[in-house]
């Protein structure tokens, strides 16, 4: 064994499916070109993470992945996916209480991921054939939410308990879009891109994890012509993490971010999972 050990994992990008996939509803997540290392020297850790954390880009996943990595390699045995995702998934518990575990295994797996979680000890993944280029797409942050994911993920616990029938709904809804966007990926035709974001993000908003000052940027990004949604488990009190953002006219929103003074980051999508680094 080599006294020194690199591994990384990616970060992700839920695209359709964030808050319902707790409750047994499908999501269709990717892993990123932002990733997140350790490097063990001779015992000793260094982090070094291109993810922005809390932000819901899935920075303690990556974490929890490539430290599991890390673990088994230590043990002189080869990388099994699924037994680092699977401690990955327990890391992720104790961070975030009730996690749907979609996180930890589309840092593990990477590619585009269909996931669904049946029940504690059945969660289903199928890595999606891509037939068609997923648009070009950028990210903005909105900033740290004052909310912790555990704190998301109850608040909406809150809502589903108080108005269960109206929660499914937007559930099944949400269910819909996630579905329509896996089409597209597919190769069939679907109409309106930009709207399956736009209703994503107001099912989103009705669930209520999406702060005022995030929803008056995302109308300013619609007025302009483009269409954008949170992307992870959101805030309400302020900001509210990443926005997944999309235009037609490029142009036209590197211009509108540059007047707002908004950096919009750019990703590569469907990346690697876990690797050992050299």
């Amino acid at each position: 064994m080599s006294d020194i050990i690199q591994v990384s994992a990616p970060g992700k990008l839920i695209i359709s499916g964030e808050h319902a996939v707790v409750y047994g509803y499908p999501a269709l997540v990717t892993a990123i070109n932002r990733r997140l290392t350790v490097v063990l020297v001779k015992g000793k850790r260094k982090i070094q993470s291109e993810i922005p954390i809390g932000c819901g880009m899935g920075s303690s996943a990556a974490y929890a992945v490539a430290t599991s990595a890390t673990n088994i390699l230590l043990k002189n045995k080869k990388l099994d996916l699924e037994i680092i995702n699977d401690v990955a998934y327990k890391v992720e518990k104790k961070r975030h209480g009730n996690p749907s575990g979609v996180d930890n295994t589309v840092s593990t797996y990477g590619g585009f991921l269909w996931y669904r979680k049946e029940s504690e000890n059945l969660k289903l993944f199928s890595p999606i054939k891509v037939k068609r280029a997923f648009p070009k797409v950028y990210l903005i942050d909105t900033g740290r939410p004052v909310e912790s994911t555990k704190e998301m993920v109850a608040s909406v616990a809150k809502l589903y308990k108080k108005d269960p029938l109206s929660t499914e709904i937007i559930f099944r809804k949400i269910e819909r879009v996630s579905k329509n966007f896996l089409k597209y990926l597919q190769g069939e035709n679907i109409v309106g891109f930009s709207n399956l974001i736009k209703e994503n993000e107001v099912l989103l908003e009705k669930l209520g994890v999406v702060s005022n000052s995030t929803i008056k940027l995302i109308r300013k990004i619609e007025k302009n012509g483009g269409a954008a949604k949170i992307s992870g488990a959101g805030g309400w009190k302020d900001k509210s993490g990443i926005l997944l953002v999309y235009h037609k006219d490029i142009n036209k929103l590197k211009n509108f971010a540059k007047r707002e003074k908004l950096e919009l980051i750019e990703i590569q999508l469907g990346e690697e999972g876990v690797r050992i680094e050299k």
